[in-house]
């Protein structure tokens, strides 16, 4: 995994090594709480990714072409926050000091006309930072997120107190039950959910504390309006992590919003419905080149 300096401290990333044209976007994907880059599906972050003929997804998505749905075209970066994954560095507990790590990021890598991509946690990061009118952002993709972000106290208290039964809790709450019924595999399905128990459970209680911690103190409400770039905000029927109905008021008020819903999905869109989420995104991608 390559490395770059920020701050003192390395951050580990990967790229799909497509270098695309000057004008193109480029594709920064931001993980969730307690969450690293693998967190992103690897047909997004390797061109070369075998899984997607072997079907290493909950869902059925056809042929291979559609599965990636066009993202091999665009560069893509997938970071691992401080204190995640391969990065150094301490977690932190606001999402404003994670935002600066991005742009920090985005300095350091040098990258212009950038699309964040965050997923929960990874949305708000992408949107606080998008709040600071960086020159290197162009557009927010925000996935199961929202301007504000609800956190119950049990949670936090869980997130220090019983670790493991907490974590376990969490990651049930948050995929749909039928995940994997569209390609005939709840072993599938259940293979998935396990991997995102164990990667929370290896970040360890201080990080993911920190990182929820992080989130119930997020709140944009009364600043979201301020966004001037156009933002894709993708949210799930049955996401009972971030409701539907937050995600499409926070839409409701942003300048230049794009708002989609899945239907029988939870709060891991864009592994539960990989393809589906890839599409949107290309679209939403190509819109505002054309635009």
């Amino acid at each position: 995994m390559p490395k770059v300096t920020i701050q003192n401290h390395d951050i580990s990333y990967s790229f799909n090594g497509v270098l695309g044209d000057i004008n193109s976007p480029k594709i920064v994907l931001i993980h969730g709480a307690g969450g690293q880059e693998i967190d992103w599906p690897m047909a997004w972050r390797c061109i070369n990714d075998q899984t997607r003929s072997a079907g290493l997804t909950p869902s059925n998505h056809g042929v291979i072409r559609l599965f990636n749905a066009g993202l091999d075209e665009y560069s893509v970066y997938a970071v691992d926050l401080p204190g995640h994954g391969k990065s150094e560095g301490k977690s932190k507990s606001s999402i404003d000091e994670y935002s600066r790590d991005i742009m920090d990021f985005l300095d350091a890598m040098d990258l212009e006309n950038t699309c964040l991509v965050g997923h929960s946690m990874g949305a708000a990061v992408a949107l606080n930072a998008s709040l600071s009118h960086h020159r290197r952002i162009c557009s927010v993709v925000a996935i199961g997120g929202a301007s504000k972000m609800i956190v119950n106290n049990a949670i936090l208290e869980g997130l220090q107190n019983t670790f493991e039964a907490t974590v376990d809790s969490i990651v049930r709450y948050s995929w749909h039950k039928k995940t994997g019924a569209v390609a005939g595999s709840q072993q599938m399905a259940a293979f998935f959910r396990e991997k995102a128990k164990q990667r929370i459970l290896d970040a360890g209680s201080k990080t993911v504390h920190g990182d929820f911690l992080a989130c119930s103190r997020f709140d944009l409400t009364e600043r979201v309006g301020e966004i001037a770039v156009p933002v894709l905000v993708i949210a799930s029927d049955c996401d009972r992590m971030v409701p539907l109905n937050v995600s499409w008021e926070m839409a409701e008020i942003l300048r230049y919003s794009y708002f989609v819903s899945l239907e029988n999905c939870g709060h891991f869109q864009h592994i539960e419905q990989t393809g589906k989420v890839a599409a949107e995104l290309v679209n939403f991608l190509s819109k505002i080149r054309r635009a």
